[in-house]
């Protein structure tokens, strides 16, 4: 307190002669209006100039988290123009589905089989890329088969041209359930049972995977009702479909990986045991 009372003694002539002058630079803009636009845009201009100045600081503080996000971005484009480079042909596949959790693996197909009772179709990815035993495979086209060996590098899928492949699907207009599964006979096409026979079923339409499994995400398009009869020794239809996917044409596939299955499949486990 001593030091103030020092600083005013000392310096008080200075102090009011500072006062007198903002003073009257108050008086000189209220009454003349010139002077008092110009006072105004000056200090708009110094307004401005400070905040510019407070932007610029703040946008150099944070360049290195402008830095990191760009660099993140521009890895995802280039994953994404080498992932459309890499597989033009099957693109029409969402990548993802937030609901499901469910991704997919592109892999090459590197043999395939389809005249066999049980045929498989070997896959250029294995364990190192991610892929487990029991996953879904599909393409743009729809449901190409199941994992059910992984080595390192490769991976083998049951095809749905195999009479131990079940799917559980759905006939899009009535929602009805049914099981996927092949007889043996034409790779041209597949059959479906447990449609009943009170459904309106019609020549063409549309059968998708009813997505109840954690295998396949749910409405991928699996083939056309190409002929349908009732059976005469149940309550069902005989329905024969025509696959959307040529098996034997493929040459990419999308290898499903679901991060939720293997909680859904101890849960379902744990109440089978009970």
């Amino acid at each position: 307190m001593r030091s103030i009372y020092f600083l005013l003694s000392r310096f008080h002539v200075l102090f009011l002669f500072v006062l007198m002058e903002i003073f009257s630079l108050y008086l000189i803009y209220q009454s003349h209006k010139y002077q008092e636009v110009t006072f105004l845009n000056t200090s708009n201009n110094l307004a401005g100039k400070v905040v510019g100045f407070a932007n610029s600081f703040y946008t150099f503080i944070n360049l290195g988290n402008t830095n990191r996000e760009l660099t993140e971005e521009n890895t995802r484009l280039k994953k994404r123009i080498r992932y459309r480079n890499t597989y033009p042909a099957d693109t029409a596949l969402p990548e993802q589905s937030e609901s499901y959790s469910f991704e997919y693996i592109p892999a090459k197909i590197v043999n395939n089989s389809i005249s066999k009772s049980i045929n498989y179709i070997t896959l250029n990815k294995g364990s190192k890329d991610g892929i487990q035993k029991g996953w879904g495979v599909v393409s743009s086209n729809g449901v190409v088969g199941i994992v059910t060996n992984v080595s390192e590098n490769f991976s083998l899928v049951m095809s749905v041209l195999s009479v131990k492949m079940l799917v559980s699907v759905r006939h899009k207009n009535t929602n009805a359930l049914g099981n996927l599964s092949w007889n043996g006979k034409s790779p041209a096409l597949l059959q479906i049972q447990n449609i009943s026979k009170t459904l309106p079923v019609k020549k063409n339409d549309t059968i998708v995977t009813a997505g109840f499994s954690s295998i396949f995400p749910p409405d991928i398009i699996v083939g056309k009702v190409k002929r349908f009869s009732p059976d005469e020794s149940s309550s069902f239809y005989e329905v024969d479909i025509e696959p959307t996917n040529a098996i034997s044409r493929l040459s990419y596939v999308y290898v499903v990986k679901n991060s939720k299955k293997k909680e859904i499949d101890a849960l379902e486990s744990n109440a089978l045991n009970e």
